[in-house]
């Protein structure tokens, strides 16, 4: 028996998006936990539900990881010349912008 594809909207009916998003937060935190044990990976994993609740899995120091993913994402933006570039017109932007209102 084969499943047809799910279509991918949100979920009107709010108890069925609650069996819906507990049912597929822990498949998802399984799935986390068994890449970071068959592939020693490093593995972080935040949900936020709609009502603001965390749920969080780690497969070591959840700080540790965000630290290494910062600093990551800060040397991948140094060497990407065309992001630097981008975020200078943004600032000249915004400088121009508060130039116009002050005056």
């Amino acid at each position: 028996m084969v499943r047809g594809k799910v279509e991918l909207k949100r979920i009107e009916n709010s108890s069925s998006r609650q069996v819906t998003i507990s049912k597929r937060r822990n498949g998802l935190l399984k799935k986390a936990e068994e890449l970071s044990v068959l592939c020693d990976a490093d593995v972080a994993l935040i949900i936020f539900s709609e009502k603001g609740k965390l749920y969080q899995f780690a497969s070591s120091n959840m700080q540790k990881i965000i630290q290494k993913y910062r600093e990551y994402v800060k040397i991948d933006d140094d060497c990407n010349p065309e992001t630097e570039v981008y975020t200078q017109q943004l600032k000249h932007q915004d400088a121009a912008r508060i130039q116009q209102e002050i005056d």
